[in-house]
């Protein structure tokens, strides 16, 4: 068989994603940080960009409000195309900026300076080396306090042995394991325990030292907690069932790795991309604009590339061409990502204002396609809109997938929210008999008599949702 060459004319539709495109989905999908990062990235390495120190609001008509609805509608996301008038662009762009940006309020000279309010979490070694500054042991002593708590996990326990720490430290057994002593008594006890056994009979004596059965019990059958019943392990430890209830209740409310509270990541405030406000008795949406950069193409640069200069070159006019065009590609694809954002956040408040209005008992059951068909926008730009994003309402700061709750079926043929669900959920379990914990089946079958169909599977993963322990570690416990 011989090879070769021919041409050949095929017809075939396929979509293309144009560069521009490519960025301007992306750009939609960045969250508010990375947004004011691209943005401050592009004002680097584009030459005809520029930040603008002011922006005048535009004249509205007599007798009329410029709202965000009055704005000229853009050609969205998933339709625009490569040709673009650009004069009329930088027309429009330069005497035209959008009310629905907010209002940008001044910072007073004479205002307080914030950061000097800011602080950083208390670790749990700061913790412990502040109680041991204040405690009656010696300097040598002290010294030897601190070097155990060095010596700890994130979680508390001890990461060495005492004959380690001994001997590493130059130190006498004996004075290590008497000091060990005195940190494993200090906030929050059961620090510095080496185990899961010392650490919580160090509680137990620390906090219920009458609980002798609850000590033996960690002492003796700390294993067989989880896999026996209270009957069989009253029988291991020759006690009564309700004896061993009681105990197994005291030994669930102690802290199995103390250190955690202390050294759980810190999580940096949340700053909402959408800012909801009570106006009456209607809801206002504000775009969070605070500290992004406002952008503009260089006026000189502008005149340049429309007539042309006789000190620039072909190359260099080409060059700057270019840029001009790649930056008034960045501006509109800015400008249509809050536009969209702010669409699709004022769709969603209007669709759950009774949410607002009353609490979660009242969240409507909300897809994509729902949002996505009233916008005019495909599904997953939608998607890529709320993703990573926050609004701050009246009833908090959320994110904005909060919104969208899948819908669970009823006996009348209607929809109830599954945040609608959880709370009736919650609302059964807090109102149980400590003594008998209702199972899953059992949540389920009283869910049923309310109309609402809820598979046993299904209850159990919302209950896990909400932090509800299962019925067997509920025993004996009141809900928090």
């Amino acid at each position: 068989m011989s090879l070769q060459q021919k041409l050949s004319l095929k017809l075939q539709q396929k979509m293309v994603l144009t560069p521009t495109l490519q960025q301007a989905i992306r750009l939609l999908q960045l969250t508010r940080l990375e947004l004011i990062d691209e943005a401050s990235m592009e004002l680097q390495t584009n030459p005809v960009l520029e930040e603008a120190t002011t922006i005048e609001e535009p004249a509205a008509p007599a007798g009329q409000d410029m709202t965000p609805a009055e704005v000229p509608e853009p050609t969205p996301i998933e339709q625009m195309e490569e040709k673009i008038d650009v004069e009329s662009y930088f027309q429009d762009f330069l005497e035209t900026n959008l009310k629905y940006r907010g209002n940008r309020q001044e910072v007073p000279e004479d205002a307080p300076d914030t950061e000097r309010y800011l602080s950083a979490p208390e670790t749990l070694t700061e913790h412990l080396e502040w109680q041991v500054s204040l405690s009656r042991l010696d300097g040598d002593e002290r010294a030897v306090a601190e070097y155990i708590i060095g010596n700890l996990r994130d979680d508390g326990y001890l990461a060495s042995s005492v004959e380690e720490l001994a001997a590493s430290a130059g130190r006498p057994l004996e004075q290590v394991e008497r000091i060990l002593r005195v940190v494993q008594r200090l906030d929050p006890v059961g620090v510095a325990a080496r185990d899961l056994k010392e650490c919580l009979l160090i509680q137990l004596d620390a906090y219920h030292p009458e609980e002798l059965l609850a000590a033996r019990i960690v002492e003796e059958a700390l294993a067989f907690i989880e896999r026996d019943k209270p009957a069989q392990l009253a029988a291991r430890m020759g006690a009564t069932a309700l004896e061993v209830e009681d105990a197994l209740c005291i030994i669930r409310h102690l802290d199995p790795k103390p250190g955690l509270r202390y050294n759980n990541p810190f999580n940096p405030t949340v700053i909402p991309d959408v800012v909801v406000e009570k106006d009456g008795d209607a809801y206002r949406v504000l775009l969070n604009e605070d500290g992004m950069p406002h952008l503009r193409i260089s006026p000189t640069y502008r005149t340049m590339a429309e007539e042309g200069s006789p000190e620039a070159g072909a190359e260099a006019l080409s060059y700057l061409k270019e840029k001009v065009r790649s930056a008034m590609w960045f501006l509109k694809s800015i400008e249509e990502r809050q536009r969209t954002i702010y669409k699709v956040a004022k769709e969603v408040v209007e669709f759950q204002r009774d949410f607002l209005d009353k609490g979660p008992s009242f969240m409507r059951p909300l897809i994509l396609r729902d949002v996505a068909e009233r916008v005019g926008v495909h599904e997953s730009t939608v998607s890529r809109v709320v993703s990573n994003k926050y609004m701050q309402t009246p009833r908090g700061i959320l994110p904005m997938k909060f919104f969208f709750a899948t819908g669970i079926g009823t006996l009348d043929g209607t929809d109830v929210s599954s945040m609608k669900v959880k709370e009736r959920i919650k609302a059964l379990v807090e109102g149980e008999d400590a003594r008998r914990p209702m199972s899953d089946q059992r949540l389920a079958d009283l869910l049923k008599r309310e109309g609402i169909l809820l598979a046993r599977r299904t209850v159990a993963k919302y209950r896990e949702e909400l932090n509800i322990p299962s019925s067997s570690r509920r025993k004996g416990t009141k809900p928090s």
